[in-house]
């Protein structure tokens, strides 16, 4: 049984499972970059990666609307997945626009007194993605673009082999020992 639902999801997320996703088209006006986040932080409620992810969700939806042609009549498509073990990814597929993305270009002569040369005009944005994700990129798709965060978060290894013992280390007092302190 679900509970209170306000993002709209028709699926409750039990649980973090390799391969599941959900996806939810979104009209391209900016009042739709609140309902992302609630989209997205539905979804990924109780996952390590929730508070990388939403700003991520929102950044991405807030350019999909102000640098695409989904922002002038069209939509965008948000979608969230767990491709592996301790990942989850956000992506926005966008109508298209004229830029690819890129995080941070330099500015130009509108800098005023030098105070800002060093600062980006545009990128901020994915600047913060790519602060706040383990990774981020873009694709093409069709007439427009996806472009994506993950991120990950420790996942238990299981190991199939014998224990592998550590190397020999060398401290000043006692010389090399092995892994576990033997000489």
């Amino acid at each position: 049984m679900m509970t209170a639902n306000p993002a709209g999801v028709n699926a409750c997320p039990a649980g973090l499972a390799r391969g599941m996703r959900w996806q939810r088209v979104f009209t391209g006006v900016p009042a739709q970059v609140a309902e992302v986040r609630r989209f997205v932080a539905y979804l990924l409620d109780g996952c390590p990666a929730r508070d990388a992810l939403v700003p991520c969700a929102s950044e991405l939806s807030a350019n999909a609307v102000v640098h695409t042609a989904s922002g002038h009549g069209g939509s965008f498509m948000v979608e969230v997945t767990y491709p592996r073990p301790g990942v989850a990814r956000i992506s926005v597929t966008d109508a298209g626009g004229p830029t690819k993305p890129a995080a941070g270009a330099p500015v130009s002569d509108e800098a005023s007194e030098g105070a800002v040369d060093d600062l980006p005009v545009c990128g901020l944005g994915l600047a913060l993605v790519a602060a706040a994700a383990s990774c981020w990129g873009y694709s093409d798709a069709g007439t427009g673009r996806t472009v994506w965060a993950e991120a990950s978060w420790p996942v238990p290894v299981a190991s199939d082999g014998p224990e592998v013992s550590r190397p020999p280390r060398f401290t000043a007092e006692r010389g090399w020992r092995d892994g576990d302190g033997a000489a």
